[in-house]
């Protein structure tokens, strides 16, 4: 089942996870690295497992000027390094490297090229993928870390606490600690009100705003119910994030290939508008820094108590 990026929800990656162990071909031989070569056409993406962006919270999927770049470079020097795979029921699945194969399609490069087949588990390679974005220096935008820890939550709970700890999830994910222990209270109460009828504010309160399953909401819906936001100011993050899926879907990378163009563009679509937009863009990029300053120092708990 193809997935929209941006309508993938926690229970879609965990379903998704549950068949693709199933599915999975792992190399016989897994001590040290094992390369295979494969078209680059004919490696396919499992968005719902192993790409840890995601339009309207975070970033887009792909940077287009790292696409940009690392399509001159295959034109001038050839083969990139191998973008990580694994082979679910039959086909090779991008771990990492979608911006790689992203640049062989642009420069219309279709002989086969070096992949390493990644020797783990898929969960594994959920993991890996996200990890390699780090060590690669490629953003992953604050919403994106705190879907990516929030996934996290839902996939290590066995019922009754957690098989990871706060901390390898911090370090995976980059999210920080205080936002992972609130994410866990939250997940927990509500898991135990709806489960075992246990009595407790935060649970009930999630209960009856988004239902019985919080698999099925993002971090940035269940955040907004635990913050108290007004239905306006719902309303508003909820518009947004439909504009920016409707965006992505029409106009893909275009707006983000050259800022001065797209700025003259705005302007000729509506100058009357365009201060107002200008002085509403710099007081969201000021709130989105707040924001991660927030995060990096750990503020704030939300009234949730600390559990790991």
């Amino acid at each position: 089942m193809k997935h929209q990026l941006s309508k993938i929800k926690p229970l879609d990656t965990v379903k998704a996870l549950q068949a693709a162990e199933a599915e999975l071909e792992r190399p016989e031989n897994t001590v040290g690295p094992v390369y295979v070569r494969a078209a680059p056409h004919d490696i396919v993406e499992r968005l719902e497992l192993f790409q840890p962006r995601r339009p309207g919270w975070g970033t887009r999927t792909l940077e287009t000027s790292h696409v940009n770049n690392l399509k001159a470079r295959i034109i001038r020097k050839g083969e990139l390094d191998p973008p990580l795979v694994v082979k679910l029921a039959g086909r090779w699945t991008v771990v990492d490297g979608h911006h790689r194969l992203a640049a062989y399609a642009k420069a219309k490069h279709t002989a086969p090229i070096k992949c390493e087949w990644f020797a783990g588990t898929v969960r594994e390679a959920m993991d890996a993928s996200l990890s390699r974005n780090e060590k690669t220096h490629l953003r992953v935008d604050q919403g994106d870390k705190w879907e990516a820890a929030w996934l996290r939550t839902q996939l290590d709970w066995d019922g009754d606490g957690w098989t990871s700890s706060k901390q390898q999830v911090v370090t995976l994910t980059g999210c920080g600690e205080g936002t992972v222990a609130k994410m866990r209270q939250a997940f927990k109460r509500h898991y135990n009100y709806s489960r075992h009828g246990e009595h407790h504010a935060i649970g009930e309160k999630l209960h009856n705003t988004l239902g019985p399953d919080l698999r099925v909401h993002t971090w940035w819906k269940v955040n907004r119910v635990l913050l108290d936001l007004s239905p306006k100011e719902f309303d508003a993050n909820e518009a947004a994030a439909k504009l920016s899926g409707q965006l992505t879907r029409k106009m893909t990378t275009k707006l983000s290939e050259d800022p001065e163009v797209t700025a003259q563009a705005l302007w000729l679509y509506d100058r009357d508008t365009y201060p107002k937009l200008l002085e509403a863009m710099q007081q969201h990029l000021r709130s989105q820094l707040d924001a991660e300053r927030a995060e990096v120092d750990q503020g704030g708990y939300g009234g949730l108590e600390d559990d790991d």
